[in-house]
């Protein structure tokens, strides 16, 4: 089709191979920063192998300068090789920025001394290394090694600077712009790739925890807010249970059970965010959602009862796709709700009051394939829609007046 650009085959084989080469030191039991951190100081150790190639322009004697490169060009591309034979990201890190104050004093000295040369710029890759692949704290150590190497090549400057005469030039302002721009370079693209990574760790840990608990709560936890408690006055509750789930799941597949509940559930997520209702949990087969908390609306009555219908809806277009006899129940019930946030791991944003415990009943108390609603969601709502009246006992509340739903021809 014209004007359509299709990636080549090859292109996402590329992708794979740079992936597996930064990835060598990963393991399965690495979190998001640990991972970063061994991607990070793995790519460090690759650039380590160009890295030193652009001595010998600067070399008084070349064939010096391609021995002094080769040699720690070889050791950081042995590094890897370890590395990645033995997964010790640790050993790794501190062999690679070992190597890096003493070539760098040496190129000083074979470079005519402190004052002919900016290699001494190379030296910051050392913490800098050290800072993204051990961490702040371990990387203070690396920091006085750099501060040691500056103090060490001026201290020696006065007896090297005359041993080796300086390149021409040309050549020292080629070298002087490759030493600040290379190591510089590096420190930046190790940034900006750490960066994007951490960006899309964030993002991800911001995906689920607005997946387990709602947007406005998880921002106000991002916030800093330690406890999070409210009460929401106008609210109506859903809660949706399948009628006959325990004894069908007993003699099903467990891979089965799970599948088809995750299918039935993602469908009931779909409409909750259609009709502007918030999610507050699963427990095992029952669903709870509800309207007006944690954001308030005024019509939560009428835009649960719109949520429970297309629930009937989801249900009806899961059975017939899976060839399922199963039903559910929905009740509802309006009112004052308390709303907050549990747990320190696995946190969870949950409503407690007797509107979820009457919604929870009108639910065990209901109808397969029916709205049942209490009292005080009935009298939220009007039209000229006729609903079922019922006089029924309900377990721990009473008689009570409740009403069904008119089923959709």
């Amino acid at each position: 089709m014209a004007g359509r650009t299709e990636a080549r085959p090859d292109q996402g084989g590329l992708r794979v191979a740079l992936l597996r080469l930064i990835a060598i030191a990963d393991e399965p039991g690495d979190d998001d920063d640990r991972r970063l951190r061994k991607r990070v100081g793995v790519l460090g150790g690759y650039l380590t192998i160009v890295a030193p190639l652009g001595l010998p322009l600067a070399a008084p004697t070349p064939l010096v300068g391609w021995v002094v490169a080769l040699v720690l060009s070889l050791w950081s591309a042995g590094n890897l090789a370890v590395l990645a034979r033995t997964k010790n990201f640790d050993r790794y890190v501190i062999a690679l920025v070992s190597a890096g104050p003493p070539f760098v004093l040496l190129t000083t000295v074979l470079s005519g001394g402190v004052t002919h040369t900016a290699g001494l710029v190379w030296a910051f890759l050392t913490p800098a290394y050290a800072l993204l692949a051990l961490g702040p704290q371990r990387a203070i150590r690396w920091f006085l090694v750099f501060l040691a190497t500056l103090i060490i090549a001026v201290a020696i400057d006065p007896f090297v600077g005359g041993l080796v005469p300086p390149p021409p030039y040309a050549t020292q302002l080629v070298f002087y712009v490759q030493n600040i721009g290379a190591p510089l370079a590096i420190t930046f693209l190790l940034l900006r790739y750490t960066d994007l990574r951490r960006r899309a760790a964030e993002q991800r840990s911001d995906e689920l925890l607005t997946n387990a608990i709602p947007a406005s709560i998880a921002t106000r936890l991002r916030h800093g807010e330690q406890r999070i408690a409210e009460s929401y006055p106008d609210t109506t509750v859903v809660f949706a249970d399948i009628v006959g789930f325990t004894p069908w799941a007993q003699r099903t597949d467990p891979a089965l059970v799970v599948s088809l509940l995750d299918d039935l559930f993602s469908r009931f997520d779909i409409a909750a965010a259609e009709h502007g209702i918030e999610k507050i949990k699963t427990v095992g087969d029952a669903y709870m959602a509800a309207a007006g908390a944690p954001q308030p609306r005024d019509d939560h009555a009428q835009a649960a009862l719109g949520f429970a219908r297309a629930i009937l809806s989801e249900v009806a277009g899961w059975r017939q796709a899976n060839g399922l006899g199963l039903e559910v129940r929905v009740g509802l019930a309006s009112g004052r709700v308390v709303g907050g946030v549990i747990g320190t791991r696995r946190i969870l944003f949950d409503l407690w009051g007797d509107t979820v415990n009457t919604a929870a009943r009108m639910e065990s108390s209901g109808v397969p394939g029916r709205i049942h609603l209490a009292a005080s969601t009935r009298s939220l709502l009007h039209g000229p829609e006729a609903f079922e009246e019922r006089q029924i006992e309900i377990k721990g509340l009473g008689s009570m007046t409740t009403f069904l739903v008119p089923e959709v021809p």
